[in-house]
């Protein structure tokens, strides 16, 4: 199939590098979406900027979900192509696709009829704030349908090699959403000013423009055949694989929505300043994330030609370049902490809340990274339960450690609960994969000598 790369020849560093920029752009460029509303939003003051940071905990619940379905399909789809079983990879897209429209459409219907009820969990204190939070709910919910169609498709593309294309398509619809953005929230001539309404509609309009962008440029090609059948057992195998993922990534936005009832008693302008800090951490977690990607993709079609030496030295070139960058990102986080959020919030004591937060979390940056880095190697191996063991149990950990750490250290404690669990995961997890490669080579090792015999 002309969409596919094969990802088990050629040189390691090279290949990696080729495969992973793309995806850094992309993942880039989804993130720039969310910057953008906060730079805009930020604007109108920290209500509105609350408001978007409330609601988003059940918008990135919805994605969250869909990793059972994307994480899946992604790694069966690279096994099936580095085995050279083209029709079998055909049905997961399949039923990848099946699966995702299904899980989608009832998400949005149950959140529909109980968002009163999850916006008020919050207690904001506000009811405008509320009636904003509520707003921009439901016009993301629907923007989420296509966000999740939109992700499958990247992940699809970039487990057959192909991650420039999905760059292409996401940079375009960047653009649209750059233009429209300003334009819906403040208004132009007889276009009214809509505030969050506004950003959430210029989001949505920018995934229907990049769902409709990928439905083309795929349609010639095998890539969605509507001939293969859907095969219940194959669907199965996918939510065996992505559960794990899903499991933990659900775990995690529960935890913090709880640590956001606690960081709610210093008023919603504390949860302005978080959702903010998420944003422009978001550039970092991004971008290791195009790593992570490519490492699922790599790992997995060399996982499924059997080309462990490839596994191996892939990692360690790629942990040298987590820690490069997530040391140099740390770097900048502490040193240019109310630089970096004065172009969001410029309030005074948003400014001051927000400088505390950037340089806290500036320090387990470089975890979070070698953390991110490590999940996609395990998943590229169809290891997909490691990770969620670790994430879970340390994530949960920040709820007594910000109980414990706000005594004495108020709203900063939170920020160092935080911080401190994703160094915990960075450490352990990298060292759990190390001892897997190893694992690795010794069941490589013993399955070479009993073929000599």
């Amino acid at each position: 199939m002309r969409e596919a790369y094969s990802l088990t020849e050629g040189p390691i560093a090279s290949t990696l590098l080729k495969l992973t920029l793309p995806i850094i752009a992309t993942n880039f460029i989804s993130t720039t979406y969310g910057l953008i509303d906060m730079i805009w939003v930020g604007r109108l003051g920290s209500g509105p900027v609350a408001a978007i940071g409330t609601a988003s905990f059940f918008i990135n619940l919805a994605l969250a979900l869909s990793t059972m379905i994307t994480i899946g399909t992604g790694i069966k789809v690279a096994h099936s192509v580095g085995e050279g079983e083209e029709s079998r990879a055909l049905i997961y897209i399949k039923n990848g696709f099946i699966m995702s429209l299904l899980l989608s459409i009832l998400y949005t219907i149950v959140i529909l009829f109980t968002k009163n009820k999850l916006i008020g969990f919050f207690e904001l204190a506000n009811e405008e704030i509320e009636w904003m939070a509520i707003q921009f709910l439901v016009i993301s919910l629907f923007g989420s349908i296509f966000t999740i169609i939109n992700t499958l498709f990247s992940t699809i593309l970039n487990s057959y090699g192909n991650s420039k294309q999905p760059f292409k398509i996401f940079t375009l619809g960047f653009l649209v959403n750059m233009l429209i953005d300003p334009l819906l929230i403040f208004g132009l001539g007889p276009i009214p000013g809509m505030g969050v309404l506004g950003a959430a509609i210029a989001t949505l309009i920018a995934n229907l423009v990049v769902t409709g962008l990928f439905i083309l440029r795929t349609k010639n090609t095998s890539l969605f055949s509507l001939r293969k059948k859907s095969d219940i057992q194959l669907m199965k195998e996918v939510i065996k694989l992505g559960a794990p993922i899903t499991i933990q990534r659900v775990t995690f936005i529960i935890i913090s929505i709880i640590i956001a009832k606690l960081i709610v008693q210093w008023g919603a302008e504390a949860i302005a300043v978080q959702k903010v800090g998420i944003q422009i951490e978001a550039i970092s977690y991004m971008t290791i994330g195009g790593l992570q990607g490519a490492i699922a993709a790599f790992f997995g079609q060399n996982y499924g030609a059997r080309r462990l030496d490839r596994i191996h030295r892939g990692y360690y070139q790629a942990l040298l370049l987590t820690v490069i960058f997530g040391a140099l990102i740390s770097v900048i986080f502490i040193l240019f902490p109310g630089q970096l959020f004065s172009l969001f919030l410029s309030e005074a004591s948003s400014l001051a809340l927000g400088t505390d937060y950037m340089r806290i979390i500036g320090y387990s940056q470089l975890f979070m990274c070698l953390e991110i880095m490590s999940v996609g190697a395990f998943n590229g191996i169809g290891k997909t339960h490691v990770p969620p063991m670790f994430s879970i149990t340390l994530t949960a950990l920040r709820i007594p450690m910000a109980l414990a750490l706000s005594g004495p250290f108020g709203l900063n404690g939170i920020w160092m609960s935080i911080a401190l669990s994703s160094v915990l995961k960075g450490v352990i997890l990298s060292g759990w994969f190390i001892g897997s490669l190893r694992k690795l080579d010794r069941t490589a090792a013993v399955s070479s000598n009993h073929a000599a015999m």
